[in-house]
């Protein structure tokens, strides 16, 4: 069975422009925050070859590690790991330096073993100790990476015991193998994107990769590395709460706080929250039973955010006020500035008329409304947010002030399919029924047909005429898409 390229599943064109990161950026820098966790993209870095430096190996105290140093001592006691590891770091510099050892080589009639500032002599030290004896004698430098690949075959499935039930093995274990890994073609092939996208490979680690623009670190953490990682195997992951720790203000349902709840005032940011994930939580609290305790939902919207909005606003259950608003400047959005208006109005005025809400949801990323929460101290406050969409500031302010807030990822996980159907439903029928259909009158395409044939019909037999050959006829669609006119009248030829 042939090897699993992840490059083969995407387009074949290249990217037109790729955005870099730099293997010596500090690891202190690149962390995003404390909700996201490092154990799995620590084993994938460590059975790729990332150096010992990021995880902490021979660095002082001042430079927080990447990745978790428990993981390296843990995968570096087993032979398995270890091969895995020392074979991906030769495969690597093998690759890196190709050029530089083929001169080595060839002019000196040197050996891979004989070149130790292009090839370390830990490496080969240590496969050798692990039973690899890899160095051999008038071997090409091309036929010593196709022996990578052929070492690695029997020796990253032993690896699997490192990683969780959970994670889908195959999409971890295709990151070792590229296409025709076995023939020199193959890894000239493969050799070629790593040559011209370089630091754009995880620490400039040569793996089975086909990086993409705004890719970024894809081993920065857990939550950012499975979701890339499965997309790129034409794949979904869901279960965020596997790869996030939850602070002590996080909310893992938010059904409590609704249930406890008197009334609640929600506000949605539309430029700053996902449609189908919002139309998820309002589908999953009405099949609760809590959607009575929501007496109004402010959608706050503006022309250029989603369409799917209109999916929500048709929901004619909803106690919903929808307010688009108007830029002044084509570059300035006025969302947040509105929402906050019109949802600090509704306080008020509940409170003038003796109905006070006691507990308010902000649906939105955006910690512009911080000042919000802060100078209304008398309600309850929950703040729904995206793991992508939500910065590190923003997450230390809600927990540093016990402000319960909750991942509306979780909510969208298991309904996607079906949400995503429905809204795009909805919206096809939306411009068939107004876009189309609408301009459509049979009556007036009977008037052109009789001026254009210089006819004329009164109105009894234009009915009759309908009733008889018209009424019946059904438009269908192809599976192409035209549209197609079906139980048309027989004609005589």
């Amino acid at each position: 069975m042939g090897e699993l390229s992840i490059g083969s599943l995407l387009d074949d064109e290249k990217r037109a422009s790729l955005q870099t990161f730099s293997e010596d950026l500090p690891a202190k820098q690149q962390q995003d925050s404390p909700r996201s966790k490092r154990d799995i993209v620590s084993r994938v870095a460590y059975l790729i070859g990332i150096d010992g430096k990021y995880f902490g190996i021979g660095q002082d105290g001042n430079i927080a590690p990447q990745f978790h140093r428990s993981v390296y001592d843990e995968m570096n006691t087993d032979k398995e790991a270890r091969i895995v590891r020392n074979l991906c770091r030769l495969r690597t510099k093998l690759q890196r330096n190709f050029k530089a050892i083929c001169v080595e080589m060839n002019s000196d009639v040197k050996n891979i073993d004989s070149v130790p500032d292009l090839v370390p002599p830990d490496i080969l030290g240590s496969l050798e100790e692990d039973g690899i004896p890899f160095v051999r004698p008038r071997r090409r430098l091309e036929d010593y990476i196709v022996d990578v690949h052929n070492y690695l075959l029997p020796h990253v499935p032993n690896c699997q015991k490192f990683f969780p039930d959970w994670i889908k093995w195959q999409y971890i274990r295709n990151l070792f193998f590229i296409l025709k890994g076995n023939t020199v073609d193959g890894n000239r092939e493969a050799a070629k994107l790593y040559y011209e996208c370089r630091d754009l490979f995880p620490y400039q680690s040569f793996i089975n990769w086909y990086p993409d623009e705004g890719d970024g670190n894809i081993l920065r953490d857990d939550a950012k590395f499975l979701p890339i990682l499965y997309e790129r195997n034409r794949d979904r992951f869901y279960d965020m709460s596997k790869v996030t720790e939850a602070g002590d203000a996080a909310v893992n349902d938010p059904s409590e706080f609704f249930a406890k709840a008197g009334r609640i005032l929600v506000a949605v940011d539309c430029e700053n929250a996902d449609p189908c994930k919002v139309i998820g939580i309002m589908k999953s609290l009405e099949a609760q039973g809590l959607m009575g305790k929501i007496s109004k939902i402010l959608l706050v919207d503006d022309a250029h955010t989603s369409s799917q909005w209109r999916a929500l606003r048709r929901n004619g259950n909803l106690p919903l006020e929808y307010y688009m608003t108007d830029r002044v400047k084509e570059d300035k959005s006025a969302v947040d500035v509105a929402l906050t208006i019109k949802f600090y109005r509704e306080i008020v005025l509940a409170k003038i008329m003796g109905e006070p809400f006691d507990a308010a949801v902000i649906v939105s990323s955006d910690c512009d409304f911080w000042p919000l929460i802060e100078l209304t101290p008398e309600v309850k406050f929950l703040v729904m947010l995206e793991y992508d969409n939500c910065s590190q500031a923003y997450y230390q302010r809600l927990q540093n002030n016990n402000v319960p807030f909750f991942y509306i990822d979780e909510y969208f996980r298991a309904g996607n399919l079906e949400i995503k159907t429905e809204i795009v439903l909805q919206e096809v029928i939306r411009e068939i029924e107004e876009g189309y259909l609408s301009k459509i009158n049979i009556f007036s395409i009977l008037n052109r047909a009789l001026n254009k044939l210089d006819l004329r019909m009164n109105e009894s037999e234009a009915t009759s005429f309908y009733e008889k050959y018209i009424a019946f006829m059904n438009i269908t669609f192809a599976k192409n898409g035209s549209a197609i006119l079906q139980n048309k009248p027989e004609l005589k030829e």
